[in-house]
Order: C-alpha cells, then sequence, then structure tokens
C-alpha cells in the first residue's frame, strides 16, 4: 500500500471555489496508475476560493513519481464551478514530488489530464483530443468583433480567465488609496509639466520602484541591452554583409572595433544589425516623423552589445548622415532616442496589433 500526499491550490477568482465531488487519478510515464480517489477531508469545506488543500490518500498501485493526474468533478452542489491553480503530488514512499500547473476551469463530467509542466507543441501532445476540445472551447470564449471600423478588431466580451483574481483587484485598490492617501497622484498628474530629469524620476518611490534604465539610460551599454532584453529582441540578426544602403564605412568604424577590420568583425560573427526597414514610409501625423532607422552593434571584449552606427532613415545619402559615438555626446544621444522612438513604433504596430490579429 502506498501513501500520496496530494496539495491542491484553489484560484483565487470569483466562483473559483466548489461544493462538487473530485476525484484524482494518478499516472506514472509506462501506463501504470491508481484508482480513482475522492478528495474529501472530513468535517471540513474543501476547495474554497484562494486556499490551499491537502489530502492523504492510499492505494495498492505504487507509482514512485506522478508525471500525469487525471481530475475530475460533477456538479454536486450549490456551487460546483471549479478554478485550480496547481496540484502537487507526492509519493511518501519515494519522497518525489510532482508539480502540474493546471490554471483552468475544471469543466464538469469531463476527464481532464495535466500533465507535469502541461507544456507540449501540438505534434508532441500525448492527448490531442483534449488539446482540441480545449482549443475548440477557447474560440467559442475569445469571440472577436470590429467594435470601430477601420480599426483592428476587439474580443467582443472578456472570457472569465483573463479576469482579475480577487486579490489582485485588493491590491490594485489598496495601492490606489495609497496614491491618495500619500499624494502619489499629485506627484504624477498634479505638478505640471515635467521640466528637468530630476522632476520625471521624483515620481519613483515606494509604489513606483525606480528603473534600472534611470540611472544608465545614456551609456552604450544601456542602448545595446535593451535590444536583447525589452520589447523587441527578436529583431536583432547576425551582419554576414554591410547593406548597399547603409552608409557606413571601414573609416567610420575603425576607433570602435578593437583593432579589426568589417570583414574580420564579421567572420568572428561580432557584428549585428538591425533594420526596420518596415517602417519606411509609414504615414504619421502632420509634423510628426517616424523613422526607419539601420543600426549596427559589435561585441566587445568585455562580452557587451553596443551600438557602433546608427542611420535613421533607409537610403544612404548626404541627407540621411551615419551617427557614431565619436559625435557630440547629445548627437550621439538624440540619435539613440530617435532609433528607440522607431522601436516602440514597430512594438505597438507590429508586436501588438499585427502579430496578435
Amino acid at each position: 500500500m502506498t501513501t500520496y500526499k496530494i496539495k491542491i491550490k484553489t484560484g483565487d477568482r470569483l466562483g473559483a471555489g466548489t461544493n462538487a465531488n473530485v476525484e484524482i487519478v494518478l499516472f506514472d510515464g509506462s501506463g501504470k496508475h491508481t484508482k480513482p480517489a475522492k478528495l474529501d477531508n472530513w468535517f471540513r469545506d474543501d476547495f474554497e476560493r484562494g486556499h490551499v488543500d491537502i489530502f492523504t490518500i492510499k492505494d495498492d498501485t505504487n507509482v514512485p513519481e506522478v508525471t500525469e493526474i487525471k481530475l475530475r468533478r460533477d456538479t454536486a452542489g450549490l456551487f460546483s464551478d471549479w478554478y485550480v491553480d496547481q496540484v502537487e503530488v507526492m509519493n511518501k514512499n519515494t519522497k518525489i514530488t510532482s508539480v502540474f500547473p493546471v490554471l483552468r476551469w475544471i469543466r464538469p463530467n469531463v476527464d481532464l489530464f495535466i500533465a507535469r509542466h502541461d507544456t507540449f507543441l501540438p505534434q508532441f501532445d500525448p492527448r490531442p483530443q483534449q488539446r482540441n476540445a480545449e482549443l475548440q472551447e477557447k474560440r467559442s470564449l475569445y469571440e472577436y468583433e470590429e467594435k470601430i471600423p477601420g480599426l483592428p478588431v476587439q474580443v467582443k466580451n472578456v472570457p472569465e480567465d483573463e479576469v482579475y483574481s480577487i486579490s489582485k483587484k485588493w491590491d490594485i485598490a489598496a495601492k490606489k488609496l495609497r496614491l491618495r492617501t500619500e499624494k502619489g497622484l499629485d506627484k504624477i498628474f498634479g505638478c505640471g509639466p515635467w521640466k528637468t530629469f530630476d522632476d520625471l524620476t521624483s515620481v519613483y518611490s515606494s509604489y513606483f520602484k525606480r528603473p534600472k534604465a534611470v540611472d544608465d539610460w545614456k551609456s552604450d551599454e544601456s542602448f545595446g541591452w535593451q535590444r536583447l532584453n525589452s520589447v523587441n529582441p527578436n529583431l536583432i540578426y547576425l551582419c554576414k554583409e554591410i547593406p548597399t544602403k547603409f552608409g557606413v564605412t571601414e573609416d567610420d568604424l575603425a576607433s570602435f572595433l578593437e583593432g579589426l577590420t568589417i570583414s574580420e568583425a564579421i567572420s568572428k560573427k561580432r557584428l549585428f544589425l538591425i533594420d526596420l526597414e518596415i517602417l519606411d514610409g509609414v504615414t504619421c501625423f502632420k509634423e510628426y516623423v517616424c523613422p526607419a532607422p539601420i543600426a549596427l552593434f559589435f561585441v566587445n571584449d568585455k562580452g557587451q552589445l553596443v551600438p557602433v552606427a546608427i542611420q535613421l532613415f533607409q537610403q544612404k545619402g548626404p541627407d540621411n548622415p551615419v551617427f557614431l559615438p565619436s559625435d557630440p555626446p547629445n548627437t550621439w544621444l538624440f540619435a539613440k532616442m530617435w532609433y528607440n522612438v522607431a522601436d516602440t513604433s514597430y512594438h505597438q504596430s507590429v508586436s501588438h496589433l499585427e502579430n496578435f490579429k
């Protein structure tokens, strides 16, 4: 006889708790499994919203390491809906613990199989029928409509899985109250325009933590770090040749490649490019400009990615200079800032709207 300890965390959402009867089956990787076990602690109201419940079950089948579970509930009780955050199972003989992220509503009278980690590419999912059933359900939940003609479609109704949890709503309300109490909103919105950088950074406090970039936003190292860790890390690619439309020359880069020529830096795989050609010709509001830059980056001997050349528009020419780190400090800084304007425009128009249409 093997004893198992089962810990279940019910989600913190409106209506997440259940009075239904719940069963669980434990599986190993070979198809061996326990008998269905009813999860019920006597004289206790199990599966309340936001609570963690612990159960002990015994079974003749020894599953040394649980790799999959099956959950099932009925419609008993006044409130039978159930949202589960996580299930944790430990075999008390082997002391091996397995964690199963559920993060979904458990539908009535349906067997729900959850694998450890619960992440598969479609072609590797061992239970394609369950996957397809869940996809069909999500298609019915995530219906779209064009609320404003000519603009991207929007979700018709926000599905319950996307609604903030109760604790999150309370957290937001508490922060809002704290901001009002401590005059935090006045600091942000009620003190007039920001005239200096210190005015801007003064809004950061105990409720708005000071970002890392506040202290080093001007540095080339910070600018390179943003290309890998900020909103568009998928844009950068290995430079195999300098594009003909990019006006950078060997002489331009001589001081920034640590003794290497352009061809040597390319052969050593130390040059990288970002080309925001997709923004070329984008229509802007009157008197506004959206650059479509090309930027060249170099991995220095410290292993840091740093910018070595920025051209703000696509085609080289006398009216479209290549900006370099050797330019006057504010000129180079403005070139990086204009690049970030383009980076943000790409993020909003492509990453947000185009890729999630």
